[in-house]
C-alpha cells in the first residue's frame, strides 16, 4: 500500500467512525476526543510545521495509543494534502502525494516480545513508515533521551515528534498537547495530541477500525513493554468474575464489515509468534482480551515493578 492509500484509508475510517449515530457514551465522548486531535493536528501543529516535508517525525511502537494516533495522523495527513491540492491551481488528478514513507522511530528499550516485533515490522509496510529502530545495549535499556538524541543525529531536519502519550500514563498529568522538550533531552518539540483520551476511547475507537491490532491484547495484555516485566492484565483473569465486553457494536459493525454484510464478533489481531505461545502456555490462567478493560487505574497492573 502507498503512503497516500494509507492515509486516504485512515481519512476513510475517522470520518466512518465520526458519522456513528449510536446512543452510547462511549462512542460520543470518542468522537469528541477524536475532533479535539484533529484540532491539535490541522489547525495548530500542522500550520507550524509542514508534515510533508520531515519536520515531523512520528515516535511509534505498536501499541494500542500509538497505533490510534497514527490513524488519526495519517487521516489528518492526507486531509492536509486534500486541502492544499484543492487549493493549487492545478487539478487535484494531477497532483501527487509528496511522501512514499512517513519518518518514524521506534525506541527499542528493552527486550520485547517476538509478537510485537513482528506487528511493528508488519504494520511499519501497511502504513509506509521509514522506520528508525534504536539500538538496545546489551546489559541495560537504553536511554530513551539518548534514543532520541541518536534519531535527530541521523534526521537532523526533525524539528517535531508526534508521541501517543495520554494523562493517564506514567508522567502524564502534567504534560501539554504542544511542548518543548526537558533541558536533559534533545531539543524538539513533543507534539501529544492523545494526551485527553481514555481508555475507553482507545479500545472503541481501534476496535471499530477493523485495522490489525497487536495480538498481545488478544491475549489479555492491556500494556506492553518487555517480556521481562509484562504479563497479562491480573483484573483480566477469567475465574475471577464474568467481565462485560462493552464494544460489541463496534466489532459488529467495524469499518469495511457493513459494506460486506457481516456482523461478525472477530477483532482482527496479528498472530502470536512460535515463541510467544510457548511462553504463554506456562500460565497458570486464563485471560479475557485486553480490550475488555476499560479502568484507566489499573491499566498497567500487568507491568511488574523493577
Amino acid at each position: 500500500m502507498q503512503l497516500s492509500k494509507a492515509a486516504e484509508l485512515c481519512y476513510e475510517i475517522t470520518n466512518s467512525y465520526l458519522q456513528i449515530h449510536q446512543e452510547s457514551q462511549i462512542i460520543s465522548s470518542t468522537q469528541e476526543a477524536i475532533r479535539l486531535t484533529r484540532k491539535y493536528l490541522l489547525s495548530e501543529i500542522f500550520v507550524r510545521w509542514s508534515p510533508l516535508n520531515g519536520e515531523i517525525s512520528f515516535s511509534y511502537n505498536g501499541g494500542k495509543d500509538c497505533q490510534v494516533l497514527l490513524l488519526l495522523y495519517l487521516s489528518c495527513l492526507w486531509e492536509y494534502f486534500f486541502i492544499k491540492a484543492q487549493n493549487s491551481q492545478f487539478d487535484f488528478e494531477f497532483q501527487s502525494f509528496p511522501m512514499q514513507r512517513l519518518p518514524t522511530v521506534f525506541i527499542d528499550q528493552e527486550e520485547t516480545f517476538p509478537t510485537l516485533e513482528n506487528f511493528v515490522l508488519e504494520t511499519s509496510e501497511r502504513y509506509c513508515l521509514s522506520l528508525y529502530e534504536s539500538q538496545r545495549q546489551s546489559e541495560t535499556a537504553i536511554n530513551m533521551a539518548d534514543a532520541f538524541r541518536e534519531f535527530i543525529k541521523i534526521y537532523p531536519e526533525t524539528a517535531a515528534i508526534v508521541i501517543g502519550i495520554r494523562h493517564t500514563d506514567p508522567y502524564g498529568e502534567t504534560l501539554q498537547p504542544i511542548q518543548r522538550t526537558d533541558s536533559n533531552w534533545p531539543d524538539f518539540m513533543r507534539l501529544q495530541p492523545l494526551l485527553h483520551w481514555d481508555l475507553t476511547n482507545i479500545w472503541s475507537f481501534l476496535l471499530y477500525s477493523n485495522e490489525p491490532i497487536c495480538g498481545l491484547y488478544g491475549e489479555g495484555f492491556t500494556s506492553v513493554g518487555g517480556v521481562n516485566n509484562s504479563l497479562p492484565n491480573p483484573y483480566l483473569k477469567k475465574d475471577l468474575s464474568d467481565i462485560p465486553l462493552l464494544f460489541e457494536w463496534e466489532i459488529a459493525h467495524a469499518f469495511g464489515k457493513n459494506a460486506a454484510g457481516e456482523h461478525d464478533p472477530i477483532v482482527n489481531t496479528s498472530p502470536i509468534s512460535v515463541v510467544d505461545k510457548e511462553r504463554f502456555s506456562e500460565y497458570q490462567d486464563d485471560y479475557y482480551p485486553g480490550w475488555y478493560l476499560i479502568d484507566d487505574t489499573i491499566e498497567r497492573a500487568g507491568r511488574i515493578k523493577n
